[in-house]
């Protein structure tokens, strides 16, 4: 029997490292649904071959609910299927054009997006906000600075937040 997590403990551990408690379940959460992916991941042949077939997300779907010895929603399965699509065609990164620098610059105002820092306090890096390994693309919406802290912290995650607080 596995012992349930004492919450108290957590949030007074989450305290004493000055981490917001909703923001570690967030990433928690978020590492989880990665885990489980990674479990359903099947090889690039066999996923190229469902995807050739008229019920190959019916056929992935077995696949998966069998890996993860139970029952996964229909939403749940398309959204991994599309996550393995993704990751098996990850999109090749492409220079940046100086215009698409210059775009991200003026917009950015040459600080990190993050902690408002700027040079020469940090060194800045160009990110992409839907990471290209999620099928984000070079354009300069989809572009932005941060510090090389943070740019490498994030990974390929992508956060609806860093949308929204653009949209703002």
């Amino acid at each position: 029997m596995t012992p349930k997590p004492d919450m108290s403990l957590v949030s007074t551990l989450a305290s004493q490292l000055n981490i917001d408690l909703t923001l570690l379940f967030h990433e928690v959460f978020w590492a989880l649904g990665e885990e489980r992916i990674n479990k359903v991941t099947p090889s690039y042949e066999q996923f190229r071959a469902w995807t050739r077939q008229r019920d190959g997300l019916n056929q992935f779907w077995t696949f998966a609910n069998t890996r993860l010895s139970g029952e996964l929603a229909a939403e749940d399965v398309r959204d991994i299927w599309e996550c393995i699509d993704l990751t098996l065609n990850a999109r090749k990164r492409h220079a940046f054009s100086f215009q698409d620098y210059l775009i991200v610059a003026v917009r950015a105002e040459a600080v990190c997006e993050y902690c408002g820092k700027g040079p020469p306090e940090v060194r800045l890096d160009i990110d992409h906000v839907l990471p290209v390994s999620r099928g984000g693309s070079n354009t300069p919406l989809n572009l932005r600075f941060l510090c090389e802290h943070h740019n490498r912290s994030r990974g390929n995650r992508f956060r609806w937040a860093d949308v929204w607080r653009r949209a703002v």
